[in-house]
């Protein structure tokens, strides 16, 4: 029995803390009033342990939410909830369109990342779902949640890979029964345009004199999806981009068209001399002419645009006429689309106390969907005797090798977008002048002078936008034994199966192929399809066309997991404090991943290309923990984790190989006196690469900003050496150079099977503490990963070539960070890593072991209780206050920059959950009027950032988003088995903070409301 004074810590909490959701707190399990009750009680497992423990209690911190807060605001995904606590950074979201997450729902503790975390369903791993190998909330049934145990700080040891920065532990419903029944329903208040409803039902019940039972919950839920253009915030985009529907003309440093000619064609259109654009400025009018794009922040406008703006060349109306850039978001989504059915069964039966056999079984569809404004061509295009990826398309028009300067051998040649020969017939007279006044020679292109072809940038309108349908499939199965097989002691063993496809078809993709195809062609391409394909202005594109040049993707995925587990738990000895407790445990799990990514393989624009896959990999642990109560004030508790793991990259028939890791930890527990305990922690964790740091791999257009600007801080205050460097980086001419805002750079980072697990230390030091009637707690926390599975960053790699940081601080063109900057036409387009920052032939950075992070930080809650017994007796008011404070989140990138990242927002590119407010809050306020009626509110409150490029571009000037409120609020009431609440999320309707660079839509729409003021009903009866 639990000694006195820990016991007296507990009491009086319960209807306070464990009725409302927090993190990094005091979890007591009793009222007062049960309090000698409950030392009687059944043992409890608490998240992070195996050890039964007497009540729901811990020495590390642990969150609890129960199941009731899960669903109370109407929400259809777990996520939605979970990420409201101030310990959780949103990551894959509803909003989560681009980049996209497949309409997964995750959860990311601290801001490592959700494959950082570990996910179970009453303490077992579920099934997977992503080739980050995280799990998937959506599969878990919301009515049969009993409560929620996040437990901060890693829990490797306990839990094996995964668990660095914690643990999610779904805890279910145990011998339910009954019927309990529930409908909800929720829409934006004015526009009615975000409707969410969802409908469940459980039903369960005990046989054989209670010794069995049997549990079957069933789940419909349906979202809607919004589009951007229906929030004045995101209709317009923030960011640019370079590819536009009415084609642009790329200039050629080495092969540049005549200014003298450019000058003297808009003189022609009635252009002014000050307004006349530069060679690198053209873009195409539908009747043959051609318009200036402008230049962003400088006095040269847009000039001779054709288009109305209602037209399909789309301008953004943020920079128009400042210059043209296509509003690609007003088409994009802003919430993704919905429809899930699930069922989930759980059930047991004891034939005697040594045998109480388990099962546990989920199935869960769902569809969704994500849409990209219609295709921009980046793909790459050699010649046809090129040893290149057949991920890039082919063209005579294109040189095999070109010379790479200074005498120093030959390079592959490459261009990016589409080459048009100069025989083509859509050429019209006005192009045809500027094609004629060259006079120098590219060296990627076939011919030299007049002669060679016309590099032009294009966005396919014709084959509508990029989208995604995506069905998921899940199915899990498990069977077990567990029982007490002498006094004290007890085992568990279970077996589990699981299996996820995902299948997606992708349409609006651009086979770049079939269109150079058209270019090509004598005729324009009429031969091939019907009207052939003009690539100047905004031109008719017949459907025989889009057929020709269209490519639908059909992938499918394919995720198999196996876990056996064994362990047994009993008490060897007692100590002056109570029972010596220990767990010993073998774990065996296998996953074997299957990607076919159909026509998708190629040279296809739209969605990114991918190549086939085939992997496993395995794990064999051996776990143990002790639980050591010293005195009746004192307990301390180790945990260690011996791990072999082996992966194997079938597809190109590579074996990893096999490595052998330990986890480890310990908790202190401290009660100087009854109303105060202290309590510290430290784990040893490992984290495994999964499969898509193993095997897949990926190319991505993270934003960047562009310091060759000649508005930026390093060109106005670095002089010659500053401008020196651009023009060694491929700027010219340097002197007019201005990047639009929201410019995208290509890299590709590719899997490596020889990864080895990551690892992690973290320290927690914290306390509880309850007197004068309040109850609260304080817990600092300090995680640090090291040999992190590391791809680097864009804007960093810019950064350390252009003198922000320490890595290049005398502006050496010579620098390899500079030689990874790949531009055309004087704007940067991608980073082609030398082999000395571990680029391989292609500039592609294969995945490492490298570098770290480090965050810090201190949670505290603080809750009190307050009676209100001349309402009614039962009736109270009762307040609970979660704040996190983030110290730093430092990260050690390639050469070993080191950046802090505390108190900034992200950007596009970055990563999902990756924006680090200061301070985070949530309070939770009740009132209970009597047993029938209660009236709630939350309060959320995230600080103020900078942006995240003012951390890497010291000098430069960035918008950060401003601090924010949220109002939530609800009424309950019973009326016999029905309960019946309705409310209002975000009361007051407070729109997103704004902000430039952003991750999306104008702002991180992961963190901060996209929908405004949400109203809700719902419906529960239970019998």
């Amino acid at each position: 029995m639990k000694k006195a004074r820990l016991s007296n810590l507990k009491s009086t909490t319960a209807p306070l803390v464990l009725g409302l959701a927090m993190i990094s707190n005091p979890v007591f399990a009793q009222d007062a009033d049960d309090e000698a009750a409950a030392e009687d009680s059944a043992p409890i497992i608490v998240t992070g342990s195996r050890i039964a423990r007497p009540n729901l209690d811990s020495n590390s911190p642990v969150s609890v939410v129960t199941g009731e807060q899960v669903v109370a605001n109407a929400d259809v995904t777990l996520d939605t909830f979970l990420n409201t606590l101030p310990g959780v950074n949103p990551a894959g979201t509803t909003t989560s369109n681009n980049p996209g997450n497949g309409g997964q729902s995750n959860i990311n503790l601290r801001g490592l990342g959700s494959n950082r975390n570990l996910v179970l369903i009453n303490g077992r791993r579920p099934m997977v779902s992503a080739t980050d190998q995280t799990v998937d909330l959506n599969t878990i049934p919301q009515g049969l949640i009993e409560r929620i145990d996040v437990t901060t700080g890693g829990a490797g040891a306990a839990y094996g890979a995964d668990a660095i920065a914690g643990v999610v532990n779904m805890v279910l419903k145990d011998d339910f029964e009954g019927l309990d029944l529930r409908a909800t329903y929720s829409n934006t208040v004015s526009e009615m345009d975000a409707r969410e409803y969802q409908f469940s039902g459980t039903i369960g019940g005990n046989f054989a004199d209670g010794r069995g039972n049997i549990a079957f919950s069933a789940e419909y839920s349906n979202r809607q999806g919004l589009i951007k253009a229906q929030r004045p915030f995101a209709a317009q985009a923030t960011s640019t981009t370079g590819s536009f529907p009415t084609g642009s003309l790329t200039n050629s440093a080495t092969n540049p068209y005549s200014q003298a000619a450019v000058d003297a064609l808009f003189a022609g259109y009635g252009v002014s001399a000050a307004q006349t654009p530069r060679v690198n400025q053209l873009a195409f009018n539908s009747d043959g002419s051609l318009f200036g794009v402008g230049t962003f922040n400088s006095p040269v406008d847009v000039s001779n645009f054709r288009y109305a703006l209602d037209s399909a060349a789309n301008p953004n109306l943020r920079y128009l006429p400042d210059f043209y850039t296509y509003n690609f978001d007003i088409v994009n989504i802003l919430v993704l689309p919905l429809e899930r059915k699930s069922a989930f069964l759980t059930g047991h039966y004891e034939i005697n106390p040594a045998f109480d056999f388990f099962v546990q079984g989920g199935y869960t569809n769902y569809n969704s969907a994500t849409a990209l404004a219609p295709t921009p061509v980046s793909t790459g295009i050699v010649n046809p005797g090129s040893s290149a990826s057949v991920l890039n398309a082919r063209s005579p028009l294109v040189n095999l090798v070109h010379d790479s300067g200074a005498g120093v051998g030959v390079t592959a040649g490459r261009i990016t977008g589409f080459v048009v020969p100069v025989t083509n017939p859509w050429i019209s007279n006005d192009l045809r002048t500027l094609l004629n006044s060259r006079t120098g020679n590219d060296p990627n292109l076939a011919g030299s002078g007049a002669a060679e072809g016309v590099r032009i940038g294009y966005r396919f309108l014709g084959t509508g936008l990029r989208e995604q349908q995506l069905e998921n499939e899940v199915i899990q199965g498990l069977a077990g034994l567990r029982g007490e097989f002498a006094p004290g002691w007890r085992y568990e063993a279970y077996y589990s199966w699981g299996q996820t496809t995902i299948d997606q078809r992708a349409t609006g993709n651009v086979n770049v192929q079939k269109v150079q195809q058209l270019l090509e062609a004598p005729d324009g391409g009429v031969s091939l399809c019907d009207g052939g394909f003009n690539p100047f202005g905004i031109q008719p594109f017949s459907q025989d066309c889009v057929d020709f040049v269209d490519e639908v993707g059909v992938t499918k995925t394919v995720f198999t997991q196996k876990i056996a587990q064994a362990y047994v738990s009993g008490e060897v000895a007692e100590l002056p404090g109570g029972p010596l407790g220990v767990v010993f445990g073998v774990e065996s799990r296998k996953f074997r991943y299957e990607f076919d990514p159909g026509a998708l393989f190629g040279p296809i624009a739209g969605f990114n290309t991918s190549t086939p896959d085939l992997g496993t990999n395995s794990f064999l642990d051996f776990f143990g923990e002790l639980r050591a109560p010293i005195m009746d004030n004192l307990e301390l508790s180790l945990t260690a984790r011996h791990s072999k793991s082996d992966f194997n990259d079938i597809q190109n028939g590579i074996d990893g190989a096999p490595s052998k890791d330990w986890a480890y930890g310990g908790t202190l527990s401290y009660s100087p006196i009854d109303s105060v305990r202290l309590r510290a922690s430290y784990q040893h964790s490992v984290r495994a690469p999964n499969f898509g740091e193993l095997f897949s791999g990926g190319g991505s257009f993270p934003q960047i900003f562009d310091p060759c600007s000649v508005s930026s801080n390093f060109r106005t205050t670095g002089g010659a050496a500053a401008t020196n460097l651009c023009t060694a980086t491929g700027v010219g001419p340097v002197s007019t150079f201005v990047a639009t805002p929201g410019a995208q750079a290509f890299i590709t980072v590719t899997g490596n099977p020889n990864l080895k697990p990551e690892t992690s230390d973290t320290f927690t030091l914290g306390g509880v503490f309850n007197a004068g009637g309040f109850t609260g707690s304080i817990d600092y926390y300090n995680i640090k990963i090291k040999d992190t599975i590391f791809s680097p960053d864009v804007n960093e790699i810019i950064a350390s070539c252009y003198g922000y940081n320490d890595i290049n601080p005398n502006l050496d063109p010579n620098s390899p960070y500079c030689d990874a900057i790949g531009r055309s036409g004087s704007n940067m387009t991608g980073i082609y890593l030398p082999a000395s920052l571990g680029g391989d032939a292609s500039g592609y950075f294969q995945a490492v072991n490298q570098g770290s992070v480090k965050t810090s930080g201190v949670d505290v809650q603080l809750g009190y209780r307050l009676p209100t017994p001349f309402v009614s007796e039962t009736s109270a008011i009762s307040a609970n206050l979660l704040v996190s404070y983030l110290i730093d989140f430092k990260n050690v990138g390639l050469g070993g920059l080191k950046t802090d990242y505390a108190g900034s927002a992200s950007y596009f590119g970055a990563g999902l959950g990756t924006s680090f407010p200061r301070w985070k809050g949530t309070m939770n306020l009740a009132w209970q009027l009597d047993d029938n009626l209660k009236f709630d509110t939350r309060v959320r409150y995230i600080h103020k950032m900078v942006n995240r490029a003012a951390k890497q571009f010291i000098g430069e000037t960035f918008t950060g988003p401003g601090s924010i409120w949220y109002f939530d609020f609800g009424l309950e009431a019973n009326v016999d088995a029905l309960t019946f609440r309705l409310g209002l999320n975000n009361a007051f309707d407070r729109q997103p903070e704004t902000y430039a660079p952003n991750v999306q839509s104008g702002t991180d729409p992961s963190l901060y409301d996209v929908l405004g003021r949400r109203a809700y009903v719902s419906a529960r009866l239970r019998f």
